[in-house]
């Protein structure tokens, strides 16, 4: 069964709110739960009122989501491939859950934290979308047809050849799939913005992630019309494709993870992969 065949529209549970500034949000999986997750390095729940929330997928709950302590479980496929959709059914709870007063500080299960630094990152003035890119350097989408400019990425080809067994793993919804399939939406715009190690969404970019993944019904294999192209099959790819289609900038910041500044929030480790 696919998510995809799951109302995830349906209206979840009424929950009395906690007012927070922000939520650092981690995203894992039942593979990792116990390896990356359990040996994650964050020492407290929350930060400053921000709150420490760690996202794992379960195709198979009957509720849209359950939160045990700071654990939250979605409804939604726990693969690589849905990563993308699993981060933003996850942004669609937690404000559901919570009065967020700022926006989400996205993390992989991966990384070592700089508690001192993130604490200075919380207090300090933020950007709708801002992160680290890998190229270096900042990027700016001038003109939306710009977007069209497409590249055959095999990324997700070249990760499911490694890891078959992914396939076979009921919780990931693909048993149906395979390769040769994925090979079928490797061509996306030729863009760039945040490393998906770790990066920030305002409210703002929230509300738009979550209203242009919900307007394609999560389905990360949807093929973009505007583009031609399939952008939504690598998380950070189509993070910077919705907000760059909506007019939102990306502000780069060599600090996020593995820099020599003395501001770097996050070493990262990729240990389990």
């Amino acid at each position: 069964m696919s998510i995809e065949e799951v109302n995830v529209n349906k209206e979840m549970p009424a929950l009395s709110k906690k007012n927070v500034d922000g939520i650092i949000l981690v995203l894992s999986c039942q593979k990792h739960k116990n390896t990356r997750l359990k040996e994650f390095s964050l020492s407290k729940t929350s930060y400053n009122n921000w709150e420490v929330i760690y996202v794992i997928g379960d195709l198979f709950l009957k509720e849209n989501y359950i939160l045990e302590g700071n654990l939250l479980y979605l409804r939604c496929e726990d693969s690589y491939l849905h990563l993308l959709k699993k981060l933003v059914i996850a942004i669609k709870c937690v404000k559901e859950i919570f009065n967020i007063k700022e926006g989400i500080l996205r993390c992989g299960d991966d990384l070592i934290i700089n508690e001192n630094n993130l604490i200075k990152f919380i207090k300090s003035k933020k950007f709708d979308y801002w992160g680290q890119s890998c190229f270096k350097k900042g990027y700016k989408c001038v003109d939306k047809n710009s977007l069209k400019n497409l590249k055959n990425d095999p990324f997700m080809t070249f990760y499911y050849n490694k890891h078959k067994e992914d396939f076979l793993n009921p919780h990931h919804g693909m048993l149906n799939m395979n390769v040769t399939t994925l090979s079928k939406y490797t061509y996306r715009p030729n863009i760039y913005g945040a490393a998906g190690v770790i990066f920030y969404l305002s409210n703002k970019a929230c509300d738009i992630i979550v209203r242009h993944m919900e307007n394609i019904n999560f389905n990360i294999l949807s093929y973009d019309k505007f583009t031609k192209s399939y952008p939504y099959t690598i998380e950070d790819c189509g993070i910077s494709f919705v907000m760059y289609y909506n007019d939102i900038e990306y502000t780069d910041g060599q600090f996020f993870y593995d820099t020599p500044h003395d501001n770097t929030i996050a070493k990262h480790t990729n240990k389990y992969k």
